[in-house]
């Protein structure tokens, strides 16, 4: 797993800066043994929470917004930028930005954070 593969990852907030036109997305979700590598995670460490910030936002609709999960985050890239949306029930939010930015992330075992 790494920043433009989100697909094991649950969006738990969705934070929107009107001052530097950006999303900040927080997401957490297991770690397998390849993604326990890739965030050189130790080897106990079964979870991960992660926040990736989204600048340059554009093309921004948000049809509908609820808080029931699971509320996934999907981006596929498109030249220099990423069309980004965020889906779960009763949620549907679209945009286009630069690519996501690593904001900071944390691993440990399942259910000590």
């Amino acid at each position: 797993m790494n920043t433009s593969d989100l697909s094991a990852c649950e969006l738990y907030a969705l934070h929107w800066d009107e001052r530097g036109n950006a999303v900040t997305a927080s997401l957490e979700g297991p770690l397998d043994e390849a993604s326990r590598q890739t965030w050189n995670a130790p080897p106990d460490h079964d979870w991960i929470r992660l926040h990736l910030r989204f600048d340059e936002i554009s093309d921004l609709d948000v049809s509908s917004w609820s808080h029931h999960s699971p509320i996934r985050v999907d981006q596929i890239r498109t030249g220099d930028r990423v069309s980004v949306t965020v889906t779960g029930e009763g949620t549907n939010v679209r945009f286009t930005a630069t690519a996501a930015t690593l904001v900071t992330h944390r691993t440990s075992r399942t259910g000590s954070l």
